[in-house]
């Protein structure tokens, strides 16, 4: 058994807490929308990549809708950068996470939070940092989070083999990528 484990309070919540992973309670933060909210107190290592993305899997076929996920990150206790890059790319490509926010407090904590976004995420799901509650609700209230939505479907796991150098993109091999890219445009300039 592994050290995260992922325990459901409430699938059926039409608001309030859902599910938890250890410390960490995951909440519906909107009665019958499609948020979900986090108040990170845990620092989950790659090991907990696989309760995450099965928690936000299952409860967006529940949901009937992909999610947008708001995590106000516990600052003393960031996230490890390869579970950050692990889950978003996994919960983005099986279609149960359609964007994710990151809460900041301040200015300084954007600015940190952009930059680890940017270094340590998947570049295929959006996830941004905002800086407060104001704002966040701001960019919510400017989105259709009803739930279900027609036609949703999550893209369920594959078990076919993948031959050496057709496999997914690893941490380091996209913050090279990414760096390779920013020189080339350098040049072209």
């Amino acid at each position: 058994m592994g050290k995260y484990k992922l325990e459901w309070i409430d699938k059926d919540a039409r608001v309030g807490p859902v599910f938890r992973i250890n410390r960490d309670v995951y909440s519906r933060d909107r009665e019958d929308q499609r948020v979900l909210r986090l108040n990170a107190i845990e620092s989950y290592s790659v090991d907990g990549v696989g309760p995450a993305v099965e928690g936000f899997y299952e409860l967006a076929k529940v949901w009937g809708a992909p999610i947008v996920f708001i995590i106000q990150p516990n600052l003393l206790k960031p996230p490890a950068g390869r579970f950050l890059f692990e889950w978003s790319r996994r919960a983005f490509n099986n279609n149960s996470v359609e964007r994710s926010h990151l809460l900041a407090t301040n200015t300084l904590t954007k600015w940190m939070g952009r930059l680890v976004l940017r270094v340590f995420t998947d570049t295929g799901m959006p996830f941004t940092a905002i800086n407060g509650e104001a704002d966040l609700q701001k960019q919510l209230n400017g989105l259709d989070l009803s739930c279900p939505q027609e036609g949703f479907e999550v893209i369920e796991p594959s078990t076919a083999m993948v031959l050496h150098g057709d496999g997914p993109t690893t941490l380091m091999g996209s913050i090279l990528s990414r760096l390779r890219r920013r020189v080339s445009r350098l040049r072209g300039s």
